[in-house]
């Protein structure tokens, strides 16, 4: 089995003066048990593609398969496919936790306090 792209194209701000077209006709096909990696420049849509394979944002044309099964069809299972299609984002941390509480611990190894990991709750 494998993820299948067919034509896939993706548009921000779609009829908007701020429109892009971030993704044009993208065929792929990765292999079940295939690792792959995407390089490109800034701007040239790797997060966007990447975002695609397990269905965090939906494609503006263009069919994602899964399995041999269509990823935006009603019954699809989509908690299957992040349970079998895993992602590394360049700043995990960014997903992982809450902006304040970076932003809490960051202030407190400025101040040369203790660099164990506290909520912003338990602060002083």
């Amino acid at each position: 089995m494998s993820i299948i792209l067919d034509k896939v194209n993706f548009v921000y701000s779609e009829e908007t003066a701020y429109q892009i077209q971030a993704l044009k006709d993208v065929n792929l096909e990765i292999k079940d048990g295939q690792f792959i990696g995407i390089i490109g420049h800034t701007g040239s849509g790797k997060s966007t593609l990447i975002q695609h394979l397990n269905g965090l944002m939906k494609a503006t044309s263009g069919t994602i398969y899964f399995h041999g099964q269509d990823i935006y069809e009603e019954d699809f299972d989509l908690r299957e496919l992040r349970n079998r299609v895993g992602l590394v984002f360049q700043y995990p941390e960014h997903q992982l936790f809450r902006r304040s509480f970076i932003t809490s611990r960051r202030l407190i190894s400025r101040e040369g306090r203790s660099a164990v990991w506290r909520s912003p709750e338990c602060l002083p």
